[in-house]
């Protein structure tokens, strides 16, 4: 039977899923260690993806390093060599610094053509469209027994305008319900999915993530420590009534001048004063870089530059845990 969780955003859905999990998981085997299974496929609903920062103090979400490893997957690259200061265990998913699975690769470079711009190209055209896919599962990369450290665990995006908005699915074969779906994923995906829909001038609809195998691993002393002591009440800053939410792309500028400043974000790093062309970078995603990698090397660093967001917000509750500890 597939469960659905319907929730406002990723903070309502990581209690439900938990909860969940908790009740009706069943306890496996699997070639990773012990975990705890739902018993079907689960789909996740959110009202707001937009409303994409996980404030759960105990899961200690590093949102300087999703934030930053969505825009470098928007650029299309597979070599992780820029993530490696925000997180250095993403090296051990990839050959040589090669990720075989990089999602951003498949999306624009690994099937010889740029999948976004094409997406792009057919919902402008014919908005109507039920045939707009994008795919991350190549079976000539994937169906092989090659020990590739990264296989792909999302599938395939759909892509509507139904209601006068961009919804997407997103399709997982197999769904780390503390990293995965309510982590990374619903970082990446929805960051993705406003790309897509500021870049053809639509407000963003639902996002839904269908996982056909949803669990956790059950040895992770964080997962031991959420299944036997489960929040109670969901931590959410959303519901404070202030917007934290600044866009990708303002209705003034150009997506490709944002894919260009990702680029130069998280490959070249312009030096402090020069200006990006997008406002998101500039004001948001360029200081957090500057302050996580200043505090990281020791050094003074400020807050004061970063625009007050759903980024600054979860990056300072994260460093006042640490100052705390």
């Amino acid at each position: 039977m597939t469960h659905v969780i319907k929730e406002r955003n990723v903070n309502e859905a990581f209690l439900s899923g938990l909860w969940w999990l908790r009740s009706a998981g069943v306890r496996e085997e699997s070639r990773n260690g012990p975990v705890l299974v739902a018993p079907g496929p689960v789909v996740t609903e959110y009202e707001r993806p937009w409303e994409r920062v996980l404030f759960e103090p105990r899961r200690d979400c590093n949102h300087v390093f999703h934030l930053l490893e969505a825009l470098w997957m928007l650029t299309g690259a597979k070599n992780v060599a820029p993530l490696v200061d925000f997180n250095p265990r993403i090296a051990v998913y990839t050959e040589e610094l090669d990720m075989h699975g990089a999602y951003g690769w498949r999306w624009r470079e690994a099937f010889n053509m740029d999948q976004l711009e094409e997406t792009i190209l057919q919902l402008k055209s014919n908005p109507k469209s039920r045939q707009v896919v994008i795919s991350m599962w190549a079976p000539l990369l994937d169906f092989t027994t090659h020990p590739w450290n990264d296989r792909p665990c999302n599938t395939h995006l759909y892509l509507d305008c139904r209601g006068g908005k961009l919804n997407m699915t997103v399709c997982c074969r197999s769904n780390d319900m503390l990293w995965g779906a309510y982590g990374a994923n619903v970082v990446h995906f929805s960051i993705l999915q406003e790309f897509i829909a500021q870049a053809i001038r639509l407000p963003m609809g639902v996002y839904r993530q269908f996982s056909n195998n949803f669990h956790v691993y059950t040895d992770v002393p964080m997962v031991a420590e959420f299944l036997s002591n489960p929040p109670t009440y969901s931590e959410d800053h959303y519901r404070n009534g202030k917007d934290l939410h600044i866009p990708l792309v303002a209705d003034d500028e150009i997506y490709t001048d944002f894919l260009e400043d990702c680029q130069e974000l998280t490959w070249r790093f312009k030096p402090e004063g020069n200006v990006y062309a997008t406002r998101f970078i500039r004001d948001v995603a360029d200081p957090l870089k500057r302050a996580y990698l200043e505090r990281k090397a020791g050094r003074p660093y400020t807050l004061a530059g970063i625009e007050w967001c759903d980024w600054k917000l979860g990056f300072h509750d994260w460093i006042k845990r640490r100052e705390n500890v």
